[in-house]
């Protein structure tokens, strides 16, 4: 019998339970509230539509939209600031933080160069735009490779499959309609790739950690990067034909993946 034990039973005193820690922490997701972004996003493109142009609803959507990215980074930077003992999480949030803004030069220099009716497509709006993902996605490789996970063959080829199905998709629908690899289809292309090999970085960390307790947490993540995804995607298609305008349908992806990933640095913040 352990010493401690005996000296215990010595004095008459019970020897403290050692208190039981739960084998997964439960952090659900509100469902409730990411209800409530898709409703603001829906009543914003609402009245976007039905203000149909105009000085006030042009100050409105610019405000918005830089409000999103630029909320979005603040909140990053704050998590990176709390761990920035951290090596990891420190360094990872602050790329996440940057890559936002980077989202919101992008969407702040859109709205100067359309203002003083400038090409904005392509722009150095562009520049910004598309340094967001290489920043993002060091910010999901570093907390990656943090856990060193084994990955199964089947997650790798569905990992694969992910980028290289919506590259192809946009190469052939865009190919068919331009009749041509022009500057305007390697331009979509950009965002394309781009918007696609996050995504799939993103579904491969949800993944990983499905099971612990970064799991709704990244799943929220997902959810937001999905939602800028297809946004992107969807622009690149827009750009190329000049169809794309501040009161495209396009914009309720951003709107409301800019809300989710912010919330998803919230649940982050919550779990770590």
């Amino acid at each position: 019998m352990p010493l401690k034990s005996v000296i215990y039973q010595m004095f008459g005193k019970k020897e403290k339970e050692p208190e039981k820690v739960p084998l997964k922490l439960v952090n659900p997701i509100d469902y409730k509230l990411l209800f409530v972004i898709f409703g603001l996003a829906v009543a914003f493109q609402i009245f976007v539509t039905l203000a149909q142009g105009g000085m006030e609803a042009d100050l409105t959507i610019a405000a918005v939209s830089f409000g999103f990215p630029l909320s979005g980074s603040i909140a990053a930077f704050v998590v990176a600031r709390r761990y920035k003992s951290s090596k990891v999480f420190g360094r990872a949030y602050f790329a996440l933080g940057l890559g936002m803004a980077m989202n919101f030069l992008g969407e702040v220099s859109y709205y100067i160069l359309e203002t003083m009716d400038l090409v904005t497509y392509p722009s150095i709006s562009d520049v910004f735009y598309l340094a967001f993902y290489p920043l993002a996605f060091y910010h999901l490789a570093k907390n990656i490779q943090f856990f060193k996970p084994k990955v199964k063959i089947g997650i790798k080829i569905l990992i694969v499959t992910i980028p290289v199905s919506l590259i192809g998709t946009y190469s052939v629908l865009s190919y068919g309609l331009i009749g041509e690899m022009n500057s305007d289809y390697f331009y979509g292309l950009s965002y394309v790739v781009g918007s696609s090999v996050l995504l799939s970085g993103a579904i491969f960390g949800a993944m990983i950690f499905r099971q612990g307790v970064l799991g709704t947490a990244w799943l929220v993540l997902v959810i937001g990067m999905a939602l800028l995804t297809l946004g992107d995607s969807w622009y690149a298609y827009l750009g190329t034909f000049s169809e794309y305008s501040s009161t495209h349908l396009v914009n309720l992806l951003w709107y409301a993946g800019y809300m989710v990933i912010a919330y998803a640095l919230y649940k982050h913040q919550d779990t770590i």
